[in-house]
């Protein structure tokens, strides 16, 4: 797959009158000539279609929408920023599937009533069997990111407009849609474009983050293996061939490749990488110079090739009567007195609040021991970064991390998942059954968040594994035993819940001899320091050196938010908002969400006491406007004012079932 972008600028207009006139060209074509006369052999319309041709607003359509429905939904914060800048610029945004056909239509501006009449709309279809030489169809025709401009279209209709076009992949590196910006050719404007490709990239990306989700504990016991526990150099790649990550080794050996060049890097294209899996192969690095045993696990969500682990194992060569020897070193390298690891433990915490710090202090007094903590934080406030720094920081750092959210797992899976399953425990299990996240952590370190969502039959079985250190697999009376150090956290109030019986209180007491309290952001005093110092590592994460500041009227504002989200959230506006940015050397109001810059003055964030009356409030809300609008998610999103993939959680939190709404 090619990532560069086919950029298809205007043509002397005589050229395109003596194409379409079938006169004789001149010796030397602009590429843009090859594309038109693909069109031409598909037999496209010189003016475009008539509309009624390629327009299906019926059940079809519904259909194409739902099969997009897992990007729309994650990406839909996202979308909606983009489309409201895209509006500003007088641009459309449009998501289309694979057939060309437009999904989702938002923004416009100025050129909204314009781009209905040449139909930039859900529905219309524009691949280029039907509308010739366009960004959209071109882009799936190419496979790669398209810029066309102006009579670069190969119907006359289209000369008036401007598209930038790139694809969307999944994790398997799969075209699944076409995210695509489109005005008048007299707004043309680069930074437009490279906001596209941008955004498409993130979209992908948190397909990608979807996908190792889904993958469950085989991901985590994978991924844990090879970046935690391994000495050994090791990395993951991604289709179509990205090094996604490097542990510590694997950036010394590589220099901190991180490359779609894939060939270039390790001497081998994805696919033939993934054969590896079958037969481990020695071979001479083109990074380095030096030969490496390499193997390979794949890594699969939904039946799909998602990720490959690659470990290379260094091979040592000597001569021995005449004959050259090889052998792989596997012997992991000896403890340095000073583990690195142990200093920095922390590192990835920003903390110039005193409450922050304080807790980040006692956090670093409790790692190097075994007993169990509990961390108490609201959603987005640093809960994992926290553990993770445990981690780093106890005797068991060699060891893997392995996180779980309790909450994100069915409560009939949870068991199996932590556990682990015997031979043939229910329908559909692995007939050699299967170890769980407990054997996986095993000489580490297992977080489970959201602890207070576990139900009390596997409360119990937890307080009985911190008790002696024994839990059984599902289906089987054998105990078996782990070295593994827990550390929990939840966003709940956790005395509340022993109160209602919700949470076991011999589990409670066992955990709450080592507690550590992280503020929510609207609490730390650090709030724009925080802000500065993500905004830096983003950039610098993206290659945009040097970084862009806040704005004084920027910093007002995050100043004056509540940020429910907490960190997180604050994370992802500044994301975005860099994005948005484009070259600018600053961040501004019109960088950032519309509904935060109005919503900067809103009323404070509730209390702990106000939490189970908002909860009973929303449950009811959610419910009223759901059905009011007859089940339709988008439309009931819409008039609550959130994104569809927040309603949705909201929707399973509060019971809601999503057969009680209807397609949206």
């Amino acid at each position: 797959m090619n990532f560069d972008p086919l950029i298809l600028d205007p043509a002397p207009p005589s050229l395109w009158l003596d194409f379409q006139a079938e006169r004789r060209l001149p010796e030397r074509q602009p590429s843009v000539v090859e594309k038109w006369q693909r069109c031409r052999e598909l037999g496209v319309p010189l003016h475009g279609p008539r509309p009624e041709d390629a327009l299906d607003r019926g059940p079809t359509l519904a259909h194409r929408i739902e099969r997009l429905d897992p990007l729309l939904a994650c990406g839909d914060h996202l979308l909606e920023r983009i489309a409201g800048a895209a509006a500003r610029h007088d641009y459309s945004l449009l998501v289309s599937d694979t057939d060309g056909v437009i999904v989702h239509a938002a923004g416009g501006g100025a050129f909204a009533d314009y781009a209905r009449r040449v139909r930039l709309l859900e529905g219309a279809g524009w691949n280029e069997a039907v509308r010739g030489t366009n960004a959209i169809g071109t882009a799936l025709a190419e496979g790669r990111p398209v810029f066309v401009r102006g009579n670069a279209h190969y119907a006359r209709d289209y000369h008036e407009l401007v598209c930038y076009a790139a694809p969307i992949r999944d994790a398997a590196g799969t075209t699944i849609a076409v995210l695509d910006a489109t005005s008048s050719h007299l707004r043309a404007d680069r930074s437009v474009a490279l906001n596209v490709l941008a955004a498409a990239q993130a979209l992908g990306q948190l397909l990608r983050t979807q996908a190792y989700a889904r993958a469950g504990a085989q991901v985590t016991r994978a991924l844990a293996h090879a970046l935690d526990r391994m000495r050994g150099p090791a990395a993951v790649v991604e289709p179509p061939g990205r090094i996604a990550r490097l542990n510590d080794a694997g950036r010394a050996l590589l220099g901190g490749a991180t490359s779609t060049e894939l060939p270039a890097v390790l001497g081998l294209d994805f696919a033939q990488l993934a054969s590896l899996a079958a037969a481990p192969r020695e071979l001479r690095l083109p990074a380095t110079g030096r030969d490496h045993l390499l193997r390979v696990e794949p890594i699969e969500s939904d039946g799909r090739l998602i990720a490959l682990l690659v470990f290379f194992e260094p091979v040592t060569r000597r001569r021995s009567k005449g004959a050259v020897i090889s052998r792989a070193s596997t012997r992991p390298a000896a403890p340095t007195a000073i583990d690195a690891r142990k200093r920095d433990a922390f590192a990835d915490l920003f903390a110039e609040d005193a409450a922050t710090r304080n807790a980040l202090t006692r956090a670093a007094q409790l790692a190097p021991s075994d007993i169990p903590i509990v961390l108490l934080a609201e959603t987005g406030a640093g809960k994992e970064l926290v553990a993770r720094g445990i981690h780093r920081a106890s005797r068991r750092a060699s060891g893997p991390f392995v996180p779980i959210n309790c909450g994100a797992i069915a409560s009939s899976l949870l068991e199996s998942e932590l556990f682990g399953y015997g031979p043939g425990s229910f329908t559909g299990a692995d007939r050699r059954g299967r170890d769980g996240y407990l054997r996986a952590a095993a000489g580490g370190t297992l977080f489970l968040d959201e602890v207070a969502e576990m139900p009390l039959a596997m409360q119990a079985a937890l307080l009985r594994f911190l008790e002696n250190g024994s839990f059984q697999r599902v289906g089987e009376t054998r105990p078996q035993t782990a070295d593994v150090r827990v550390v929990c956290a939840t966003c709940r109030n956790l005395p509340e819940l022993v109160a209602r019986g919700e949470f076991r209180s011999d589990l409670y007491y066992r955990l709450k001899g080592a507690t550590l309290i992280l503020p929510p952001l609207r609490a730390r005093t650090d709030l724009l320091p925080l802000a500065r110092h993500l905004l830096r590592a983003t950039a610098a994460r993206g290659g945009v050196v040097p970084a862009p500041v806040l704005s004084p009227e920027v910093e007002a504002v995050l100043a004056a938010l509540e940020w429910p989200g907490n960190v997180r959230e604050l994370s992802t506006t500044l994301e975005v908002a860099l994005v948005l940015a484009g070259r600018a050397d600053s961040i501004r109001l019109e960088h950032l969400p519309p509904e935060l810059v109005e919503g900067a003055s809103a009323a404070s964030y509730p209390t702990e006491n106000d939490v189970q009356s908002l909860a009973e409030t929303q449950s009811e809300l959610v419910r009223r406007v759901l059905n009011e609008a007859n089940g339709n998610v988008s439309l009931a999103a819409k008039r609550l004012g959130v994104a569809r993939s927040t309603l949705y959680r909201m929707m399973r939190r509060y019971g809601l079932a999503p057969s009680q709404s209807r397609r949206s």
